[in-house]
């Protein structure tokens, strides 16, 4: 499994009001991505920080969603660089019950 972390600055004319619309709009183009298991939407207490963070399948198919898609929205929608950070998952916990993950 891979995890991916995406992280970028709030524009300082948008609010968390604002923000947690722009997640709420976003959220369907998140729905059915192949090799996609989980996404949550991020937003740092202060306002100032938001992003994501992915589980995936495989890499290759993470690799190619967030670039080709994620962070030209990134772009786009808040005129924002995001950073990209890719992790291997090799161990998930679910409901406190610790889970291998095949390598």
């Amino acid at each position: 499994m891979i995890t991916v972390i995406t992280r970028f600055a709030v524009p300082t004319t948008i609010n968390a009001s604002q923000m947690r619309a722009a997640f709420s709009q976003a959220a369907p183009a998140f729905r059915n991505v192949p090799g996609l298991i989980r996404k949550q939407f991020l937003l740092s207490a202060d306002g100032h920080t938001a992003g994501g963070v992915y589980l995936w399948e495989e890499e290759e198919p993470a690799r190619s969603f967030m670039q080709q898609r994620v962070a030209p929205m990134i772009r786009e929608t808040f005129q924002v660089e995001p950073t990209i950070e890719f992790y291997l998952s090799p161990v998930l916990v679910e409901n406190g019950e610790p889970q291998n993950v095949p390598a």
